[in-house]
């Protein structure tokens, strides 16, 4: 909706060039544009996709929840007021999936259901979960009270491997019986240019399987924020894909904001920073492929 708050072209030509006229239209457009703007306010407020953060935060209020403003945006805040306002049964499978595209994304989580340990896995990104105390809440709202939800949060970080093959000519700098000794090298090599690209395949699986089972020797420990080891890893290789699998439970952190990998001897392999609530047992999984390939420098 737009108001026009221009008043000048509503007087009379003659008024119009008079100076105290337009001075007077000039401030009184400045009132009218505030006037406006309220107006619009109004509008927007009573849908939650456009409200304001002042009627955001009555919203708040009313479902009793305290903001974090250092890590929700005005955009999530609207989604979790609209989130709750429509979480109302009939509860299926389906409507979860719903939400979760509500809240997390399509595509960018994964449900597990454990139906003989009645067990309820939601898998998605460990880079910026600050919609997980979201989730948790909507979950615990809709599943049955015998079912145990665990938020898994996840890491993917690869690795790469290329081949280059280069062709290369021995020039040799003698003749038999002629050849003068210290003056030149025997044999110099020229190169002829490659003769095969990194980006054209040709590793074999063999060779990518057996470096992800590599990485897995290598990989002792886990570490979150800095201070916390956990010793007690699952590695497992599937193809070539290598998980680590570790708990993280409510008393070591309350937040995670980095995960690392560790090798024996305590050194750092890899290193993410993160944004993962802890609200209870949170199971966190680091995904390694092998595959081959080259890293663009665009």
């Amino acid at each position: 909706m737009k108001l026009d708050t221009e008043l000048l072209p509503l007087l009379p030509p003659w008024y119009r060039a008079i100076l105290d006229y337009q001075e007077i239209c000039q401030t009184e457009q400045e009132q009218f544009e505030a006037l406006a703007e309220e107006i619009a306010a109004v509008a927007d407020n009573f849908f939650f996709q456009t409200m304001d953060a002042g009627a955001v935060s009555q919203w708040e209020q009313i479902f009793g929840i305290v903001p974090n403003a250092a890590v929700e945006s005005l955009d999530f805040r609207r989604a979790r007021i609209l989130n709750r306002v429509s979480t109302r049964p009939p509860f299926t499978l389906g409507f979860l999936y719903q939400k979760l595209d509500e809240l997390i994304g399509p595509g960018a989580w994964t449900v597990t259901v454990d139906y003989p340990n009645y067990t309820l896995y939601i898998e998605s990104s460990a880079e910026d979960q600050q919609y997980a105390t979201e989730v948790a809440y909507t979950v615990n709202k809709i599943k049955p009270a015998h079912i145990v939800y665990v938020n898994t949060p996840y890491l993917r970080a690869g690795l790469l491997l290329s081949e280059t093959i280069e062709l290369s000519q021995l020039t040799y700098h003698y003749q038999l019986g002629a050849w003068g000794l210290g003056v030149q090298p025997f044999a110099t090599e020229q190169g002829q240019g490659v003769i095969k690209m990194p980006t054209t395949p040709s590793i074999q699986q063999a060779l990518l399987e057996g470096v992800a089972n590599f990485a897995a020797g290598d990989i002792a420990s886990a570490r979150i924020n800095g201070s916390v080891t956990i010793p007690d890893i699952d590695k497992s290789v599937d193809g070539a894909t290598l998980t680590i699998t570790y708990t993280v439970a409510q008393t070591q952190a309350e937040t995670i904001t980095q995960a690392e990998l560790l090798g024996h001897d305590g050194a750092v392999l890899t290193s993410s920073s993160v944004y993962v609530p802890v609200t209870g047992s949170t199971i966190m999984k680091h995904i390694i492929p092998v595959s081959e390939g080259v890293v663009s420098n665009g």
